[in-house]
């Protein structure tokens, strides 16, 4: 009778592999979704910038009444210029903790 005891306890094991596979799965879609949400934002922004320098996708007098509302997205656009292609920067940074 010691057969169906390790049968249950296999059972449980294989439960809890599945649970963390999914939450696993779960955390690495939601970073995903965060850094397309940036790239998006990054593009927005280029799109209203640009007509600003010159590229005129959108009309300027548009880009201009738009401008004032996305102070906060200005701050990643800066950030981003700064940084400029920094590649190994952005792969360490989302990795997370102390490099």
């Amino acid at each position: 009778m010691l057969l169906p005891g390790i049968i249950v306890k296999l059972l449980e094991e294989l439960q809890r592999l599945i649970q963390g596979v999914k939450v696993a799965m779960i955390e690495n879609a939601v970073g995903s979704l965060e850094l397309e949400y940036k790239e998006l934002d990054t593009v927005f922004l280029l799109i209203l910038i640009g007509s600003l320098a010159g590229i005129i996708p959108i009309p300027p007098v548009l880009a201009v009444d738009i401008l004032p509302l996305l102070r906060d997205e200005m701050h990643l656009l800066e950030d981003r210029a700064y940084r400029g292609d920094d590649v190994i920067g952005d792969l360490f940074s989302s990795l997370g903790g102390e490099w």
